[in-house]
């Protein structure tokens, strides 16, 4: 292979061509989203990495680059699948619509950058294959954000008077979850998951290596750590440590 200087600077050349050809290829913006929610629905939910294997398993494609990849076809990877949407995306989307109409108020006040950006590429007619990772990530977005509307009402309503639990342990009792929040990898050295849960109607929370499912309902024995404050309501919610779950038989 010949690395020449005179070859290498082409090679830079030709790249920065095909990097601002790539940006001046435009595709319709709302069929870049209803490929989202294709993209969603395939990978139950969203990926932001393609993930690679040497042998025996099929490439993990990121959402991003499954709606890149269907989108400009000349792209394609031979192990690639072209996405199809299905009536249930196009619903999907459409329900979605209707949560993103809110924001044409709250666009015109202070939204946070990324949250401003995301609404920019949503309203925008047209889009440039390089910047679809925004609406890549809207189906994820937009589910996160009814799931915190649904959270937030419940412990207003359901859980307002929640009190700390007291003594040193959790005997075996019934635990709803009703929110979980991925930790920070680093910091921890391996994936862990901060649950917010609901004993009876009193708060808890805390944190295991595994995700439990929202919504779901869990036989929990657990060690008492202290007292804390549901962070906006300010509603009592007690932390455990030493936390076991098993799921409850039907």
């Amino acid at each position: 292979m010949d690395n020449s200087p005179a070859i290498i600077s082409y090679k830079a050349q030709l790249g920065k061509i095909k990097a601002q050809i790539k940006q001046m290829t435009t595709y319709p913006t709302q069929h870049l989203i209803e490929l989202a929610y294709a993209a969603y629905r395939i990978n139950k939910g969203y990926i932001k990495q393609t993930r690679r294997y040497s042998e025996g398993q099929p490439t993990t494609f990121s959402n991003k680059e499954m709606i890149t990849f269907t989108a400009h076809s000349d792209w394609k990877p031979e192990d690639f699948v072209p996405l199809k949407v299905t009536d249930a995306d196009r619903a999907a989307k459409v329900a979605g619509d209707k949560h993103m109409r809110r924001y044409t108020m709250l666009a015109m006040g202070n939204l946070p950058d990324f949250e401003a950006d995301l609404f920019a590429a949503y309203s925008s007619s047209e889009m440039p294959i390089g910047r679809v990772g925004l609406v890549a990530y809207l189906p994820a977005f937009i589910e996160r954000q009814v799931a915190e509307k649904v959270y937030k009402q419940r412990i207003k309503t359901e859980f307002a008077e929640s009190k700390h639990l007291v003594g040193d342990r959790i005997e075996p009792s019934e635990v709803e979850i009703l929110k979980v929040i991925p930790l920070n990898n680093d910091f921890y050295g391996e994936p862990a998951y901060l649950h917010f849960g609901a004993i009876g109607k009193d708060l808890v929370c805390f944190t295991v290596k595994q995700m439990y499912a929202v919504g779901d309902t869990y036989d929990i024995v657990a060690r008492i750590k202290g007292e804390d404050l549901e962070r906006d309501s300010k509603t009592p919610m007690t932390r455990l440590n030493y936390v076991k779950l098993r799921k409850q038989e039907i």
